[in-house]
């Protein structure tokens, strides 16, 4: 059977979809990655299946950052989303729409469903759902983006299940009309109403791809609905230079800092800042440039300043990691085993800057416009000298090391194609 993996996003969505999708291979399946063009190169080279998308990620970005860079909760990123990729989307669904074959298996995120429920139906394809954030109604615990009632409160459950309508709104009204715009153009379809389109997401098979040890699996999920664990992408032909290592074992473990994939406003004014919080805590640190482009080419002797490095590779070696969120690199963070602080910029990452805060793995988070030299220093110095939050991380990461998340998304993809 054909497998089309769409993963329409950065890094953190890139990088498990290949992993994923390269385990389903060996499982003997044939799979296709639908991921921006700018992606190709290095998932080609993972022998996975590629088709390229014309939407360009790291510009979205951009865009995003300047339009509105008091983004944090997830209902304002969709909004300022919807308003950015409208342009694109229905573009995206077509390119999506020209790589299925009929009777393929489609494994997408749950929002975006609501943009190829009209592929599913025109080409009679099986879809799965694969979450990487939970989006699937719950008593447990409220949708991202809504803070949790008090513990004495009642209806706490029926006031959570309510909230992902909300979750779902956003989804609708950034996808959906898209979505019906490629039935009725493209597809030759008529429109989908949002009922239709979440009882069908209802009775979708769904993946969350993350730890059961994180987020536990709801008493009130279905059968065809999992918690399976993470998909992390080792890197392992990845060889550190001869400058990283000498200065990892030049003293004591430094502090990661690093926004991954995110872009920042005023790069330059995030190094100073970041370097001053570095030299309150009075720590080594190694600051990640990346995507955010932040640096300078003067980094005191404590500061190494780095291009690259697999986190999976990097983490361990660090006495704490700060960074923006991400779910990919939140997960990772989480299995080396050391605190996390988290500065989050927009969408998810405020969920899993507090479910790591609640977890006792990290620092209370720090929003990106709240963000001081103060605060972070303070949050350094409190990751790397608290032994309960250290020994909370080591134990989280022993957990998470020996589960088999892909292995269980394969059988439960297996199951559901079966």
């Amino acid at each position: 059977m054909r497998i089309v993996i769409v993963a329409t996003g950065t890094w953190g969505d890139v990088r498990p979809n290949v992993v994923l999708g390269r385990a389903l291979q060996n499982a003997g399946y044939e799979v296709v990655v639908v991921a921006a063009e700018e992606f190709r190169q290095w998932v080609e080279a993972r022998g996975v299946g590629f088709a390229g998308l014309s939407i360009n990620i790291q510009a979205v970005l951009d865009m995003l950052v300047a339009s509105d860079p008091g983004l944090i909760s997830t209902f304002k990123t969709m909004k300022t989303m919807n308003r950015i990729f409208k342009p694109s989307t229905l573009q995206a669904g077509k390119e999506v729409a020209a790589v299925v074959r009929e009777g393929d298996a489609l494994l997408v995120i749950e929002s975006g469903s609501y943009l190829t429920n009209g592929i599913v139906e025109k080409y009679g394809l099986r879809p799965i759902h694969i979450n990487m954030q939970p989006f699937l109604p719950t008593r447990e615990f409220p949708a991202m983006g809504i803070p949790a009632m008090p513990a004495w409160m009642p209806m706490r459950g029926a006031f959570n299940r309510l909230t992902y309508g909300l979750l779902r709104q956003g989804s609708w009204s950034m996808m959906g009309q898209r979505g019906n715009d490629l039935r009725t153009e493209f597809l030759g379809l008529p429109r989908q109403t949002r009922a239709k389109q979440e009882a069908l997401v209802d009775v979708t098979p769904s993946l969350l791809l993350v730890s059961r040890h994180v987020i536990p699996p709801p008493a009130d999920w279905q059968p065809h609905q999992r918690v399976t664990g993470y998909l992390f992408d080792e890197d392992r032909n990845w060889e550190a230079p001869q400058d990283l290592l000498d200065f990892l074992a030049g003293g004591e473990k430094p502090v990661y800092l690093g926004f991954g994939s995110m872009r920042v406003k005023q790069p330059e004014e995030t190094t100073r800042l970041v370097l001053d919080a570095v030299k309150r805590s009075g720590k080594r640190a190694i600051l990640l440039s990346g995507w955010a482009g932040i640096g300078a080419a003067d980094m005191p002797k404590n500061v190494f300043l780095l291009n690259y490095a697999p986190h999976t590779w990097l983490f361990p070696r660090t006495a704490a990691v700060v960074h923006h969120g991400g779910a990919g690199t939140t997960a990772v963070g989480m299995r080396a085993g050391v605190p996390s602080i988290i500065v989050p910029i927009l969408a998810d990452q405020p969920f899993w800057g507090q479910r790591v805060y609640d977890l006792g793995v990290g620092t209370q988070p720090i929003s990106r416009g709240k963000l001081t030299a103060e605060k972070l220093a303070s949050a350094i110095i409190e990751a790397t000298s608290s032994r309960d939050m250290q020994e909370n991380a080591k134990i989280l990461g022993e957990k998470i090391s020996v589960e088999d998340g892909v292995g269980e998304a394969v059988k439960a993809i297996k199951e559901f194609l079966a």
